[in-house]
């Protein structure tokens, strides 16, 4: 029977539930499925929405510019450091605290 058919009959969540049993039965994903098909239904039975997945993305993209602009801030410590300044002056150069500075 066709996937869709049984969604029509049966339902959106058992026809995913029957889905990932086929998964399972036919080793498709099997070890996957084993491990994650509560979290693959969950997944599937949640609503889609574009200005979530928009904020999700943008706090990623935010996370990973910071990450990057901490990691430039040491790079900048590290060179000031063996140019001969003070802890204090790269940290009011850099923001970092002088614990960061000092590591």
């Amino acid at each position: 029977m066709l996937f869709f058919n049984y969604i029509e009959m049966c339902g959106k969540k058992e026809a995913i539930k029957k889905a990932i049993r086929h998964c399972q039965r036919h080793d498709i994903l099997k070890g996957f499925m084993e491990l994650h098909a509560t979290e693959v239904l969950s997944m599937l039975m949640t609503e889609w929405n574009w200005d979530d997945a928009l904020a999700v993305r943008y706090e990623e993209g935010m996370e990973k510019g910071l990450e990057q602009g901490r990691k430039e801030k040491l790079i900048i410590a590290r060179n000031l450091l063996s140019k001969g300044s003070t802890p204090e002056f790269v940290k009011e150069i850099t923001g970092l605290s002088l614990d960061e500075i000092e590591r």
